[in-house]
């Protein structure tokens, strides 16, 4: 190029080859054996940060710093732990296995997880959101799901030869981890699907989507708990997977074995099934305070220059005079 009677070499960028990264990336996934859905999630994954790694740092190799830096801008964005979670994964896989760039704890550490209470709701708003949805197969889903505690997408993925109403059990294929397990069946959710299964007549799987013989959607699921929530008034947060928590929390407030309902859910941990224990209600209304043993005197100080013993029951009365 002439400039000015200058020749100037305009210096020129490598780009990354995004679609030549993202093929690899996917081939690794595939024999890992990741379930479809994580593939595709982990995939858009790379394929953002790649973006920015050619926007931000043209004809770079990537290295540590720009995955810390496109983490911050994530964070910065205001994104939920969980999603930074994933992106840290994500990342690190790509790094570490395909391509066995360096990634070290110091300078990335895994994001440390944000101790929230799930939502849950009650019994009753339960049944108040499955009868307002808007249709028979609505129902009969969301009864699913808090029947059995299974995620939505093991309950898309239910086949109808995985009811077995003989041993009353449901086999959950491939579920968090790859994992096969059995959930037991309920005898008024298989009277329920019986029911459903005479309208609907689907076919492969429990629950079809607009095809027959194909899977119910994801979005379809979700859009029936929303749309329940609208119709039943329920002005508190919750989402599919508050059914799930619903299902481990009510469970525990009936006296459910922990260990029993850890394999109903599939964790790997106990302790993880051990946190729905912070959300039963019913359970912290059952404990005797120790104090509740005690008879005790207090000194009355509502007169000036004046004290006098009362007991507990004038305090409460005292109190509750005000």
């Amino acid at each position: 190029m002439l400039i000015f009677g200058l020749l100037i070499n305009p210096k020129i960028y490598t780009m990354i080859d995004v679609n030549k990264e993202l093929i690899s990336y996917r081939a690794y996934l595939k024999l890992k054996n990741f379930k479809p859905p994580t593939i595709q999630m982990y995939q858009r994954i790379l394929e953002l940060f790649l973006t920015f790694c050619n926007t931000d740092y043209p004809g770079q190799t990537p290295n540590e710093e720009h995955a810390q830096n496109y983490l911050l801008n994530r964070i910065d964005a205001g994104k939920a732990w969980a999603t930074i979670n994933v992106d840290y994964s994500a990342l690190r896989k790509y790094y570490k296995i395909v391509k066995d760039y360096p990634w070290t704890l110091k300078k990335l550490p895994r994001p440390k997880k944000d101790k929230k209470l799930p939502p849950i709701l009650s019994k009753e708003e339960v049944g108040r959101l499955i009868e307002a949805a808007p249709t028979l197969k609505h129902q009969v889903f969301l009864t699913f799901l808090y029947t059995t505690g299974v995620r939505l997408s093991e309950a898309t993925n239910v086949k109808i030869e995985d009811i077995d109403s003989e041993r009353m059990q449901i086999r959950i294929h491939r579920g968090k981890g790859a994992k096969d397990r059995r959930v037991v069946l309920n005898q008024k959710l298989l009277d329920l699907l019986r029911l459903y299964f005479r309208i609907y007549k689907p076919e492969e799987y429990l629950f079809n989507g607009q095809i027959k013989g194909s899977a119910y959607s994801s979005s379809a699921g979700q859009w029936a708990i929303r749309r329940g929530r609208a119709l039943a008034g329920i002005t508190r947060k919750c989402s599919i997977h508050t059914l799930r928590n619903c299902y481990a929390t009510h469970h525990l407030e009936l006296g459910t074995d922990l260990v029993f309902l850890q394999e109903q859910l599939g964790h790997k941990y106990l302790k993880t099934t051990a946190k729905y224990i912070r959300l039963c209600i019913e359970r912290y209304r059952q404990i005797n305070h120790p104090i509740d043993t005690l008879e005790m005197k207090y000194r009355d100080q509502t007169t000036l220059g004046r004290s006098r013993v009362i007991t507990e029951k004038s305090t409460s009365k005292s109190t509750n005079r005000r």
